[in-house]
């Protein structure tokens, strides 16, 4: 099973759609493009985790859930940002690294697991 084979009948976050997102978008209101906010260091939350080099965060738009407490909404809630590869994104967490990222933060991911798995593959 290849890793886009998981955007057809989705059910990657908790709304279950259904749909085939290879044909038409999701809950989510995106497809198999996914979109990036943004990437960087994140020095500001969970010291123990963004430790004294940052945590490399990168910022998925588009989350379905819709969360009223979310803090992330002007970018979580649509489709904003640059749409990146599964190369695009390894090569993002490639250059966090190479700034001293103490790990890799994927933030509001959930529909774009597949995406996300295989950037992972690749930046291995």
């Amino acid at each position: 099973m290849s890793y886009s084979d998981y955007y057809k009948n989705c059910n990657l976050c908790g709304r279950r759609c259904g749909v085939d997102r290879t044909v038409s978008p999701g809950y989510c209101r995106t497809g198999t493009d996914i979109y990036v906010a943004r990437t960087g260091l994140h020095f500001w939350e969970e010291p123990i985790i963004s430790g004294i080099r940052g945590s490399g965060t990168i910022f998925f738009s588009s989350c379905s859930l819709g969360c009223v407490y979310c803090q992330n909404k002007e970018i979580s809630r649509t489709p904003v940002g640059k749409i990146m590869s599964p190369l695009e994104i390894a090569n993002a967490m490639l250059v966090l690294e190479g700034q001293g990222a103490h790990n890799i933060n994927f933030v509001t991911p959930t529909h774009a697991v597949p995406t996300v798995c295989e950037a992972i593959d690749n930046a291995r």
